[in-house]
């Protein structure tokens, strides 16, 4: 009974101790630290730009915090934004170990979108207050213009670039693949760009020229040897020809290709289906019978439909020793695609498909559903357009163009056709000129100005492949229309280097049969072939 007294007591006591000690503390909520100017995206360009952060801190007493203040600490993390490791197994890589207050460091980190964190800790309590944003770093490979060259009286194969850091903010880099490992290569043919959303194969990207082709790693754009398209792409490998041609069927689906197609120097034509899981290209299929001989030569052109999406499984090949057009169509015969046909005439034919003229030009566009322009020219010089529509699984005769009024057609050696009006650019020298297919008028460009000791080396539009931009939603119209503008690409043999090569770009007044100017640059070696790198 004793000790229950006492245990009683005892609680009683302390409970009052408790009530008694109630006004020697305060409880009142410790007051916030605020985080002002941290951008929300900053983009840079990989191992050139700076990541600089310039915040502001508020104290609890809205008095600014500065970095000589020794109670509180600054600290910047990354990471990947999709997660992972950034290096060395690391998944964090800490940007500010002198823990200074503004961050202003190099951009050494490979094409991506990191998450940065920003953090101010209070070293007396140890709170901590964080702010998160973005860092978008880009590479002089990962998106923007590829414009491969021919450099010097040599001709060594050049790729330079115009690289798209923004929307707001391009700049131009010369001469990317010789660090690269791209071996010494002469007579650049073009640029073979095959853009996939299956993730095996990936996009694929060659570079093409006189003296071989290979393929380019898709991030890094690295390259060797061992990428000899011979070594990645063919069953059996070529002896004494090489690609100088490149293109894909694109089919329904918005993910990848039914097939891809190539022709050679030699004339020689391949496909690998894709579309039945064709690893490789095979035998020459310009023949009759799979795997035979070849029977006849064709043209460095391959015409297929570039409506978005696409809308035909077939491809269009000009026969040069029998100068008749022979085709190519997607099938469940695995021997029917490997084999090129001769296109009949229709009945009520526009033309002849055995037109028995020298095939000087050959052009994809998207206009009235994949219209393919064909120019030839007769044996007195003579030159005329035909027009066939490749989208279904046909050949359709659409358009037959003779008796130009087209001056100096007959001596032009650049040709664009455009994809929304019925609009032939031509050059000559280092004039372009416009012309209506509709009308027969011939309108000159002549605020295309170049000087006398210029000439057009390529008239190009670089139609965007509907692979990848199948979501369009997230493309801006300003980004869309650029593939309408006409690309002129120039060089001035006058330039003490060799570096003369100039690249306008030139949207296309469809009312007014016209052209303006809306930017340009300059520096490259001579311009053949322009593909813009998607990747927005």
């Amino acid at each position: 009974m004793k000790i229950k007294v006492i245990i009683l007591f005892l609680f009683v006591f302390s409970l009052c101790a408790c009530f008694d000690d109630k006004g020697n503390y305060d409880y009142r909520e410790m007051a916030e630290i605020t985080i002002e100017n941290i951008p929300e995206l900053i983009e840079v360009l990989g191992s050139s730009d700076h990541i600089v952060v310039k915040p502001k801190v508020i104290s609890p007493s809205k008095e600014e915090i500065t970095e000589d203040n020794p109670n509180f600490e600054f600290n910047y993390k990354i990471e990947l934004k999709a997660g992972g490791t950034i290096v060395s197994g690391q998944r964090w890589v800490d940007l500010n170990p002198m823990k200074k207050l503004y961050l202003d460091t190099l951009a050494a980190f490979v094409a991506n979108t990191y998450v940065g964190w920003f953090s101010v800790m209070d070293k007396r309590s140890g709170v901590q207050t964080s702010a998160m944003f973005e860092v978008k770093v880009a590479s002089p490979t990962y998106e923007g213009w590829m414009i491969l060259c021919d450099e010097g009286a040599q001709k060594r194969v050049r790729m330079d670039m115009i690289s798209v850091i923004s929307a707001e903010r391009t700049v131009p880099a010369y001469d990317i693949l010789t660090p690269l490992g791209l071996p010494e290569l002469k007579q650049a043919a073009g640029i073979g760009f095959y853009p996939t959303l299956y993730s095996n194969p990936s996009d694929i990207i060659y570079v093409m020229s006189g003296e071989g082709t290979f393929k380019i790693d898709r991030e890094t754009f690295k390259t060797d040897a061992s990428w000899d398209i011979n070594n990645v792409d063919f069953v059996i490998p070529r002896v004494g020809e090489n690609v100088i041609f490149y293109t894909s069927v694109n089919g329904s689906n918005a993910a990848g290709a039914l097939a891809c197609l190539c022709v050679t120097d030699v004339g020689n034509a391949y496909a690998q289906v894709l579309d039945y899981g064709g690893a490789a290209f095979e035998y020459p299929v310009n023949t009759s019978a799979r795997g035979a001989t070849p029977e006849y030569r064709v043209a460095p052109y391959i015409g297929v439909s570039l409506a978005r999406p696409g809308r035909s499984s077939t491809a269009l090949f000009y026969d040069v020793d029998n100068q008749r057009f022979v085709g190519w169509k997607y099938g469940s015969d695995a021997d029917g695609m490997q084999i090129l046909t001769p296109v009949p005439d229709p009945d009520d034919a526009l033309f002849s498909f055995r037109a028995g003229m020298e095939l000087v030009y050959m052009e994809s566009t998207r206009y009235s559903n994949g219209l393919v322009y064909a120019i030839l020219q007769d044996d007195a010089g003579k030159r005329c357009i035909y027009g066939i529509n490749m989208s279904g699984n046909g050949f359709v005769q659409e358009a037959k163009y003779e008796n130009l009024n087209a001056p100096d057609f007959d001596k032009a050696t650049s040709f664009a056709f455009h994809s929304q009006f019925p609009y032939m650019f031509y050059a000559v020298g280092n004039k372009v000129y416009l012309h209506n297919l509709g009308t027969n008028v011939t309108y000159p460009m002549d605020n295309i100005a170049l000087g006398d000791n210029e000439e057009v080396t390529m008239l190009k539009f670089n139609l965007y492949r509907q692979c990848s931009l199948a979501d369009l939603s997230n493309q801006s119209d300003e980004f869309m229309a650029r593939q309408y503008e006409l690309m002129v690409g120039s060089y001035n043999h006058s330039a003490s280097d060799n570096n003369g090569g100039r690249l306008g770009f030139y949207p296309v007044d469809g009312v007014n049969n016209s052209v303006t100017k809306r930017t340009e640059y300059e520096g490259f070696a001579r311009i053949k072939d322009v593909v813009y790198r998607e990747r927005r």
